[in-house]
């Protein structure tokens, strides 16, 4: 075998390892897309931040929505009309947690992942 045979040869292993490598890798899914889930017992109206827009969208009960945003809201509105609002970022690919805080009566959020 002459020195460019072999190099031909080594060069075709190295294609076909690394094709099969990227075969049998299992594919990640998008990490774009975040779950949020109602762990209270009512129906919530949430906002979320996709873009340059807030969105409202309703989680009934003991429910998971994927949400694909940036940041997440969730208002309460007190005895006294006041509004108080939870806003904090969210992160593609994790899962988190709304409920009803008893300590602070009013909607919460976080990471359950």
């Amino acid at each position: 075998m002459t020195r460019n045979s072999r190099t031909r040869y080594m060069l075709g292993i190295l294609l076909a390892a690394a094709s099969i490598s990227t075969v049998c890798t299992p594919q990640q899914p998008p990490k774009t897309v975040s779950i949020i889930r109602n762990d209270a017992t009512s129906k919530v109206t949430v906002e979320f931040h996709n873009g340059d827009e807030w969105e409202q969208i309703p989680i009934d009960a003991q429910k998971d929505t994927p949400i694909a945003g940036d940041r997440i809201r969730v208002a309460t509105t007190r005895d006294d009309k006041a509004i108080m609002t939870v806003d904090l970022p969210i992160e593609g690919g994790k899962k988190y947690r709304l409920f009803w805080n008893d300590k602070t009566s009013m909607w919460d959020f976080r990471s359950a992942s």
